[in-house]
């Protein structure tokens, strides 16, 4: 029964489904219900007097992505319900009173109802609002368009290498999906590792209809390069690859999403799902990331709470980011024809370097707001080895690539060095050595040779993490101490910072609290004792105490590593963009892939 506005008869397709709750996931990033709903066989069943609001990350529409940088010209909004509801759909915009953009009062036995929605502008959210007047069930919703969609054929790249039980999950939620998704045309499945030895791996793998390639591990680079290459030769007609990490959690129906996303983006965008921690759900790591002067990466969102209004707005309008993260990011293919395959870094930066190469090719790379998966958090993985190719990487990509973001200035490498040792981080400090002193030497000395051979003698020589077992601290309070603004104010402060040290006795004890890797820099260490935690409550921490020793040695080699830089960095560079390309040529990947 139609009780009150216009419902039109033309066709509409599908922009983004209402998303119920999934199981184990944080209900509020789906929807907020006062009073609790009960769900079953893919419905909600609401007892009267409740209220549905669905202006959630994951069922808000984000008008800055789909307006400015979609084929979409209108919008409505498409719902199939039981009972009698008054439908509200709100236009929210940052801390701004919500605008009412329609107000139905209808009454449906499962038929479906379409309402207009215009007059949005390009800004701000879209929030569905049920207030149920008597019991109902919520079948299924849709934002929806009368713009009619691309064809889009898809596959997915899974790199893997030891981790089956989390492996294993994910190819359950691919499988359920899959044969409701059409779109779904090829898995790839790269295995790094050992054999699989987890039969439910096997099972599912089989059940997705995933075609499982060995090879030897040669990083995140190269599962993921694998991928792409036999995504290239595929006959499928593929129009778009998903490169997906082996170690995340997944909602299977953020494929549904980000395939209809890709039909109304076309060919000329990149598009990225975003990360929240897996220890915190609810708080956004990165979505989408911006290269500033000197190659720092800022990562969008990273540390806020998606639960919060205020934090959906940072959504509002959506910019081109400068990369993706490769744990879910979709490539279209036509473009990956014309850049060629990722670049053999192994790990770390891979998907900076290749986002930015899209970059220059004019191939925007966007965050697709309201899609989402749950990654293990970074900052509990500090071993050296990780900042070693953490900043080996930054200097290639910034040598091959100065125009996306000023690459490290001589003295900036030196302030990378020292700041890690004047906070008590002298295998990371080596690391950072290492890292100056490969990339001096030139692209086929570092690419040229043996990946396994390289990475084995790097994770032998930087395994041990910096400090010894600490006792439990909970995180320091709030705000943390920050560094002084601009790099010749920095200057002068490590400098003090580095007397303090040589010349202080300092504490006995750790400073009360504990760091994360990310909150540690020399204006929070101090000049003594701190705490690391490795975990997020700080259950579990590693001290890291001054030695004046090590410190001093390793500012004399910081000095000299200083001059050595600034002496050759230029030719290093040009060294760099000559001789790179080769490296990540297909047929230098084939030899890899042939172990």
């Amino acid at each position: 029964m139609n009780v009150a506005g216009i419902f039109p008869n033309e066709p509409t397709y599908r922009l983004q489904e209402l998303l119920f709750p999934a199981e184990g996931r944080p209900e509020d990033l789906y929807l907020t219900a006062e009073p609790a709903v009960r769900q079953a066989g893919g419905q909600l069943y609401c007892a009267a007097g409740t209220r549905l609001d669905f202006g959630t990350w994951f069922n808000a529409l984000y008008l800055g992505f789909w307006l400015p940088h979609s084929r979409v010209e209108d919008l409505a909004l498409r719902l199939s319900l039981r009972g009698h509801a008054r439908i509200a759909v709100e236009l929210r915009r940052g801390d701004r009173p919500p605008r009412l953009l329609t107000l139905q009062e209808i009454a449906g036995e499962g038929e479906t109802f379409v309402m207009p929605l215009k007059e949005t502008g390009e800004e701000g959210h879209l929030a569905l609002v049920i207030d149920c007047l008597g019991p109902c069930q919520i079948l299924h919703g849709a934002f929806v368009t009368g713009t009619e969609p691309d064809p889009v054929r898809l596959s997915v790249g899974i790199c893997t290498f030891n981790r089956e039980d989390k492996l294993a999950v994910t190819l359950a939620e691919l499988a359920g999906i899959r044969r409701s998704l059409p779109e779904l045309a090829e898995v790839f499945l790269v295995n790094q590792g050992a054999p699989f030895s987890d039969p439910r791996v096997r099972a599912e793998a089989e059940r997705l209809g995933a075609r499982v390639i060995r090879q030897p591990n040669l990083g995140g680079a190269g599962g993921f390069a694998r991928g792409l290459a036999e995504a290239l030769d595929s006959p499928a007609g593929l129009t778009h690859h998903l490169l997906m990490d082996d170690d995340i959690a997944l909602d299977a129906r953020m494929l549904r999403r980000l395939t209809d996303a890709i039909s109304f983006t076309g060919a000329a965008r990149a598009l990225g799902g975003a990360m929240l921690e897996a220890e915190r759900p609810r708080v956004l790591h990165e979505a989408g990331a911006q290269l500033r002067p000197g190659w720092h990466v800022v990562s969008r969102g990273m540390g806020r709470n998606l639960v919060r209004r205020r934090v959906l707005a940072l959504f509002d309008r959506v910019q081109p980011a400068h990369y993706n993260g490769w744990w879910f990011c979709a490539l279209p293919l036509a473009a990956v024809r014309r850049a060629g395959l990722p670049l053999p870094l192994f790990i770390r930066g891979d998907d900076i370097e290749y986002g930015c190469r899209l970059g220059t090719m004019g191939i925007e790379s966007l965050p697709l707001p309201g899609c989402g998966v749950w990654h293990d958090a970074f900052a509990a993985k500090a071993r050296p080895w990780l900042t070693y190719y953490d900043y080996r990487n930054l200097l290639i990509n910034s040598a091959l690539l100065p125009d996306v973001a000023r690459p490290p200035r001589p003295v900036e490498v030196l302030g990378a060095l020292v700041s890690r040792l004047l906070c008590h981080q002298y295998g990371m400090a080596r690391a950072v050595e290492a890292a100056v002193r490969d990339y001096l030497d030139g692209p086929d000395a570092l690419l040229g040779g043996n990946p396994l051979t390289h990475h084995a003698a790097i994770t032998a020589r930087f395994s041990q993490e910096d400090g010894r077992p600490g006792p439990p601290a909970a995180p320091r309070p709030g705000p943390l101490p920050g560094l002084p603004p601009g790099l010749w104010r920095q200057v002068p402060y490590f400098v003090a910072r580095l007397l303090r040290l040589s010349l202080s006795p300092g504490r006995a004890v750790p400073a009360p609290g504990s760091l994360s890797l990310y909150e540690i820099n020399p204006a929070t260490a101090g000049p003594g004792p701190y705490l690391r935690r490795r975990d997020m409550e700080g259950g579990d921490c590693l001290c890291l105490t001054p030695d004046r020793r090590q410190l001093w040695a390793g500012v004399a080699r910081a000095l000299w590593l200083w001059l050595l830089f600034l002496l050759r960095h230029r030719a290093a560079a040009r060294q760099w963009r000559a001789g790179t390309a080769r490296h990540g040529a297909r047929r230098a990947w084939n030899r890899r892939f042939a172990g």
